[in-house]
């Protein structure tokens, strides 16, 4: 079977839907009964290709972007047909004018319940293509329950139709040693210990109220308190990038910009908290991440979260800005809770694996190749 898979989102670095297609098709890549794979890319020379050059079983073809609308409508189908895939995979969009079957990742429906995170014209565009787009497909795949039943219900999808196959941690994600923390930290001027959030710097992400939680914790007394911001700069984040620059001053707040993931797990062990307060998710990789390398963490308790975290962590109101910095210095202030916490999350996050995505997936493709 020829798998054809819409890799263009490997391309970007600090982006959920980046990280997704990277994980996916390098765990594909591992997977023996993966008989061959063609991945349409918008940059063939990317990084992330030339690190899959040893594995013969895949072969990149350029598909020209054109600001995704000329991708959608004309070259992504075009490709795929030349290509002759039994299957193409592809997130959120279907291509227009392809008659093949399409298996559609669409991970969360967040441009209809946080409209304001998203650019007009990108919140138009959704609007119109994903409903078309499912009902197009041969396919869904989501990350989550919440999110199944989420796409079930707005747009009238059979429940048959989508599959729940979570994504998962890269096994770089794990413990660091205490001195590859300390090394890697101290790079960047820090020590362990601090609160630690990563994620797209815009409004979904509710980073603003983590602020607001940490100054309040220093009006506490917890004047040593320090919050740590990784990502990169998004729609809508020049107030929050503002507010960071503004707290940066007193030493409440490090903005870091976007990180290396050969860092992020020191990041991750060096934290005394690992805070998530977004205010939606179909899924929430970050947390798994922490998880991963034992960071205790605490996590907003709408949408997916909660069924991503269970009882391996705190769950909160994101909007409530006192409960959360109370969870915070809760972690902080009892080491023996800091520790259940860290065991909790390191045994949860064993339960997700990118193998199993893989296997789970590739059984979609057949199931859809098949029809």
């Amino acid at each position: 079977m020829n798998i054809g898979i819409d890799s263009h989102s490997a391309e970007r670095d600090g982006e959920g839907n980046s990280t997704y297609c990277r994980g996916l098709i390098s765990a594909l890549l591992e997977d023996s009964d993966v008989d061959d794979m063609t991945l349409f890319a918008g940059d063939p020379a990317h990084v992330f290709y030339r690190s899959l050059n040893d594995r013969m079983r895949s072969r990149v073809v350029r598909v020209a972007q054109g600001a995704g609308v000329a991708r959608l409508a004309f070259s992504l189908g075009w490709a795929a047909k030349r290509s002759r895939v039994d299957c193409l995979h592809s997130q959120y969009f279907a291509p227009l004018g392809y008659g093949g079957p399409v298996v559609l990742t669409v991970h969360d429906l967040g441009y209809l319940h946080v409209p304001e995170a998203f650019p007009r014209r990108l919140r138009a565009a959704l609007r119109v293509l994903v409903p078309w787009s499912l009902a197009r497909a041969a396919h869904i795949i989501t990350d989550s329950e919440f999110s199944r039943q989420d796409i079930a219900k707005r747009y009238g999808v059979g429940a048959t139709r989508i599959s729940v196959i979570p994504a998962a941690a890269a096994a770089t994600f794990r413990r660091s040693p205490p001195e590859a923390t300390i090394k890697v930290l101290s790079r960047y001027g820090l020590k362990p210990g601090f609160v630690f959030a990563v994620g797209r710097l815009n409004r979904r992400k509710n980073l603003s109220r983590l602020i607001e939680a940490c100054s309040l914790l220093r009006s506490r007394g917890m004047g040593r308190i320090q919050l740590v911001i990784a990502g990169k700069p998004d729609f809508g984040g020049q107030t929050l990038l503002a507010q960071a620059r503004d707290r940066s001053q007193d030493g409440t707040v490090r903005w870091l910009g976007l990180l290396p993931d050969s860092d992020l797990p020191a990041f991750y062990s060096g934290a005394a908290a690992f805070v998530y307060p977004s205010l939606f998710e179909g899924f929430g990789l970050p947390i798994l991440e922490a998880m991963a390398c034992g960071a205790p963490v605490v996590a907003s308790n709408r949408a997916s979260m909660p069924e991503l975290l269970g009882d391996a962590g705190l769950l909160i109101d994101p909007e409530d800005v006192e409960l959360m910095a109370d969870s915070i210095a809760q972690i902080i202030n009892d080491r023996l809770l800091a520790a259940e916490l860290s065991r909790r999350g390191l045994a949860r996050s064993r339960q997700y694996s990118w193998a199993e995505t893989a296997r789970s997936t590739l059984a979609v493709y057949r199931t859809a190749a098949s029809r």
